[in-house]
């Protein structure tokens, strides 16, 4: 079965009330940047997990966990 990309972020994201417009908006850039990267079309960068991860509250040793699509 596939995995759902992101889905511990999106859970957060959903918890908080904090949209992917918001996300857009914080980061300064467009839906489709933000789109692309919670659909892993993109990466997310040290930029955007430290900006998101400051506005979400996920401490820096998380980061991985929300931000990246590796497995463990």
């Amino acid at each position: 079965m596939a995995r759902r990309k992101f889905a511990r972020l999106k859970a957060l994201m959903y918890e908080r009330e904090f949209t992917q417009e918001d996300a857009a908006r914080a980061l300064g850039r467009g839906m489709a940047y933000i789109s692309r990267r919670m659909n892993g079309h993109e990466p997310f960068n040290f930029e955007d997990a430290r900006v998101l991860g400051g506005l979400l509250e996920i401490p820096r040793a998380q980061w991985v966990d929300y931000f990246s699509e590796e497995t463990k």
